[in-house]
């Protein structure tokens, strides 16, 4: 099930439209594998191949996942933070996720949007 706020639901419009992107980076908790962090997020390809395309030279922060949410604007991100459905999407987070290292950016992105619909 998509949760309501990420749809799109830009009926009759077309051209650009201002979102906000909250991008989450993510530290497993200590004493978590890697192999049981990466099976946990599914990350097992992405470390290995930025490293292949950037034949073993890419700075990567040092953080385990980034994940980013985009939402139509500030009042969306902050009901999904804070109702009962925002919250049941992240319930497991405890089990392999260090809050004390989370690290939140927001900011204004724009997308294409054609006859009501997100466009690419």
């Amino acid at each position: 099930m998509v949760s309501k706020y990420f749809e799109a639901g830009y009926p009759n419009t077309t051209g650009f439209r201002k979102v906000v992107k909250a991008t989450i980076m993510v530290k497993k908790k200590d004493g978590m594998s890697d192999e049981d962090f990466i099976e946990t997020y599914h990350l097992g390809r992405d470390k290995k191949l930025i490293q292949d395309i950037m034949h073993n030279q890419a700075q990567l922060l040092d953080y385990d996942a980034i994940c980013t949410f985009v939402f139509p604007d500030y009042l969306a991100l902050a009901k999904f933070m804070y109702d009962k459905e925002g919250a049941a999407m992240s319930g497991d987070h405890d089990n392999f996720m260090d809050d004390s290292q989370m690290r939140m950016m927001l900011g204004d992105e724009y997308m294409l949007i054609e006859n009501g619909e997100k466009v690419g």
